[in-house]
């Protein structure tokens, strides 16, 4: 167990020091990624950025994550998302969240223009369940670099795979084989507000 997610976040960075090069750039999830990100930049001396990804969720179980998308509408859907949205619905649901994701990218980022090209980026969050948020980054990334991993503390075993398939590299600290929920990984599991992201974000301004 993590006792925080700056714990974990030291943990995870003495995993990837084998791929860490000049050209290395930490691009991390909001809000709780930017945390671990941060540990791992800082022990590197590497840039911290961010991307904003937002579940898709079925109107009658809204805890429930069918997909992501990004702030410029790339989206990710698995085969079964048919069996939660109609089709009317997966598109308002797509408007809503892509809304909410632009007015997020804005508040934490300002610019929607990535200059990744030829960087290695690693895709950081801390902890992976069903990935549909990182899963939606890979599709994103698809047209920005051809070097790109992912890492997280904790990773779903079976998600740990799919990932392999998806990023050059996956790093992990814990890879359950029954994993209910990321808190149950973290002593410490305290939501991350806006204004700790955006005190984070400052330092690498």
């Amino acid at each position: 167990m993590f006792s925080d997610r700056v714990d974990a976040g030291n943990q995870l960075a003495l995993k990837m020091a084998d791929v860490i090069d000049e050209n290395t750039v930490v691009l991390a999830i909001p809000r709780g990624g930017v945390v671990i990100g941060h540990q791992i930049a800082k022990r590197y001396d590497l840039q911290l950025d961010v991307i904003v990804s937002k579940k898709l969720t079925p109107p009658e179980n809204p805890e429930f994550g069918i997909g992501a998308i990004t702030y410029d509408g790339v989206t990710y859907l698995p085969d079964s998302y048919a069996k939660y949205f109609t089709q009317a619905s997966l598109q308002n649901e797509i408007s809503i969240k892509k809304a909410e994701v632009e007015e997020r990218q804005r508040k934490f980022r300002g610019s929607s223009e990535y200059n990744l090209a030829n960087k290695n980026v690693i895709v950081v969050d801390d902890g992976i369940a069903t990935g549909s948020t990182v899963l939606v980054v890979a599709e994103w990334l698809k047209t920005k670099t051809s070097h790109a991993s992912i890492a997280s503390p904790v990773v779903a075993a079976d998600m740990f795979e799919l990932l392999k398939q998806k990023f050059q590299n996956v790093f992990a600290v814990e890879t359950p084989t029954n994993f209910m929920s990321i808190s149950d990984f973290y002593a410490n599991f305290n939501q991350v507000s806006d204004e700790e992201v955006l005190d984070i974000l400052k330092k690498y301004a």
